[in-house]
């Protein structure tokens, strides 16, 4: 039974071990879809001041240019922060299903201990109950 109990362990830190890295995927997604909403917001900001303005004109297509590179950027990392997040979804998937097997296993290993214990307690009970059975038949003969 502690062959299984380790497979379970050792299968639940994999598993561990993965949610983490699915987390971390999440949470760097998370940033970069801020960090576009944030862009997106100094845009407008800066078309707002550059308006009003001789010199934020003359700036504003540079900084424009450079923004809608960051955002084609950021939009790229996105997807692929997105297909690895996919991956990743699959893989705890995958160890999920690893560690319910062997705690499967484990669970009917345990139950099958505890019906042989059940069934030798039984006959031991059972050979008790004939041998008291007998001595009240022998002490009745005498």
């Amino acid at each position: 039974m502690s062959a299984l109990n380790s497979l379970v362990r050792v299968h639940s830190w994999a598993l561990d071990e993965k949610r983490q890295k699915l987390a971390e995927l999440d949470r760097l997604a998370d940033k970069l879809r801020a960090d576009l909403v944030a862009l997106e917001q100094e845009l407008v900001q800066e078309q707002t001041a550059a308006s009003g303005s001789v010199e934020g004109s003359i700036a504003f297509p540079a900084f424009v240019a450079a923004a809608l590179e960051r955002r084609k950027r950021l939009r790229q990392s996105i997807a692929n922060i997105e297909l690895a997040c996919d991956a990743a979804r699959e893989e705890v998937n995958l160890a999920f299903q690893e560690v319910k097997k062997f705690e499967l296993a484990r669970d009917k290993q345990l139950a099958q201990e505890q019906e042989d214990a059940a069934r030798r307690d039984q006959i031991v009970m059972d050979e008790m109950g004939v041998d008291m059975y007998r001595r009240g038949d022998a002490s009745d003969v005498e």
